[in-house]
């Protein structure tokens, strides 16, 4: 099942970014070259010292080289990189004030060359927006750290004469290879032919014991097996076998587990902070789009294009939440973003009948669905063929008012998974939403198809349209198991709601408005 993540959403932008900025490296190379030679002509702007022409060159040196491993795979490999390459190449770093300022002005010198290419999609300059911000962020702190991870603590540990470990084996569990070797290190006094190395590389056993055991049997000649270990450690969703002689085992596995675990730990936060930001510039770059919004109308197009751009979803339908005269909740389809709006906006429900959807709008918290049909009708599951889904409460705490709600999946058929991180963030998506539709709430009336005092549910529809077809109160009575007096009262709401002074001129004003 597929795991949805704020992460690779965010690493879309900056693949974005990379590749309209490849796409015109030699324009903007050209404004860089202008930049760099005002700033050595004239040091007001920025004094870098006496090392500026060759730090400046060195900048744009960094960032070519490097460019292509942003709109690939390896996009935080590629920062870690970066971002060690600029430390060894800039012996004296620019302070942060310096580093803000040097890289507004190449990150406007972009934004400048893709304008005069036409291209004025507003996504594009965001994604730019947020690759330099990025940049910054990982080049404003200390430019010799690096994120202590298991694999590049090993490393070290290697490299160390005083490693007491003979070899380290990274190991996963791979449902057609059983335990399969993805890394191998030696100790440098084990000396072990790369051939050696290959070929334990492509060991894989149905356990860890056979495989541990295939290790020792390939290098009994540098060590006899009997007086060696062999112990797992799992980190995640790794395994890692570390060899090391007997008599050394029981003083140093406990101390050496413990320091795994507090690594762990510390790389876990990392990650948690990573996550964070993750999801604040998410917000930030979301808040921009719906800002641009000059009317109602506008506002809605942009919150619900803005939950499938900014988050990791594929389609979003936008429902509006009323109270009807008669007590009744209703949602009203609105919009759709990667989905018919047509067929969104023949949606009316009444949310007596959808208790579980009512009451994520009611508390106002996102819902993840696993299986769309434990909530929704079957005909919604067919005609847009549902699996998972989230729904997301739209609502102003300005005003203490919900508008209603997003309903966000992954497209036709797909299942997926979310974390609570990002039901928390659609969490202030909602709210920032129902904001910029209070602002604008004056032009409601026309962006919706009936307004809350006409909306029918699909009990009075069903009535109506068998009053239409000429049918008598005790036969549309008969037709929907209800007593002629309930169709009656029925009959007596539609008429008020659609403001008509009797039962024909209700069914001809429904069939103008595409009701029935």
């Amino acid at each position: 099942m597929l795991i949805v993540s704020m992460k690779n959403q965010m690493n879309e932008l900056v693949r974005k970014s990379a590749s309209i900025i490849s796409d015109y490296q030699t324009e903007i190379q050209e404004e860089w070259d202008q930049i760099f030679h005002r700033l050595k002509q004239n040091q007001t702007l920025i004094d870098f010292g006496a090392d500026a022409p060759e730090q400046l060159k060195q900048i744009s040196v960094l960032f070519w080289n490097h460019l292509s491993g942003f709109y690939s795979n390896n996009i935080d490999e590629t920062f870690k990189t970066l971002q060690s390459v600029w430390a060894q190449k800039l012996n004296v770093p620019f302070n942060s004030h310096k580093l803000i300022l040097l890289f507004t002005m190449l990150e406007n010198a972009i934004h400048k060359v893709v304008e005069k290419n036409d291209i004025h999609d507003f996504h594009i300059h965001q994604s730019i927006q947020h690759f330099f911000s990025l940049i910054v962020q990982r080049l404003f702190t200390n430019t010799h750290f690096e994120v202590l991870n298991v694999d590049f603590y090993i490393s070290e540990l290697f490299r160390k004469k005083e490693n007491p470990f003979l070899w380290a084996a990274k190991v996963q569990f791979q449902d057609d290879a059983g335990f399969k070797i993805l890394a191998f290190t030696s100790h440098d006094g084990l000396l072990i032919d790369e051939v050696w190395k290959k070929m334990i590389l492509n060991l894989h056993g149905p356990s860890l014991n056979i495989l541990s055991d295939a290790i020792l049997r390939l290098l009994v000649q540098t060590s006899p097996a009997d007086d060696l270990e062999v112990f797992p450690l799992t980190m995640g969703s790794d395994t890692y076998l570390f060899c090391i002689n007997k008599r050394d085992a029981g003083q140093l596995k406990p101390f050496f587990t413990l320091s795994l675990e507090l690594l762990q730990q510390s790389q876990h936060l990392h990650e948690n902070m990573q996550i964070k930001n993750d999801w604040k510039d998410a917000l930030i770059l979301f808040d921009e789009w719906i800002m641009l919004a000059r009317n109602f109308d506008e506002a809605v197009e942009k919150v619900v294009s803005g939950f499938v751009n900014y988050l990791p979803f594929q389609r979003a339908a936008l429902f509006y939440y009323s109270e009807t005269e008669n007590g009744e909740q209703i949602g009203l389809g609105v919009i759709g973003h990667k989905i018919d709006t047509k067929d969104i906006r023949n949606i009316r429900e009444n949310l007596n009948n959808l208790p579980q959807i009512k009451k994520t709008m009611t508390r106002i918290q996102p819902m993840y669905v696993p299986s769309a049909n434990s909530i929704l009708p079957e005909r919604f599951i067919q005609q847009f063929e549902l699996k998972s889904l989230v729904i997301a409460p739209i609502y102003s705490t300005s005003n203490n008012q919900v508008w209603g709600g997003v309903f966000l999946d992954q497209g036709e058929g797909k299942a997926f998974e979310v974390s609570q991180t990002i039901l928390s963030v659609l969490t202030k998506f909602g709210q920032h939403a129902g904001e910029i539709l209070s602002k604008y709430s004056s032009g409601m009336g026309s962006a919706w198809s009936s307004s809350p005092k006409t909306m029918l549910t699909n009990r009075e529809i069903d009535i109506l349209r068998l009053m239409a077809e000429g049918k008598t109160i005790d036969e549309a009575a008969d037709l929907l198991y209800l007593s002629k007096y309930t169709v009656r009262d029925y009959i007596s709401f539609i008429i008020k709601k659609l403001g008509a002074q009797n039962r024909t001129q209700a069914i001809a004003k429904a069939i103008r408005e595409g009701l029935i």
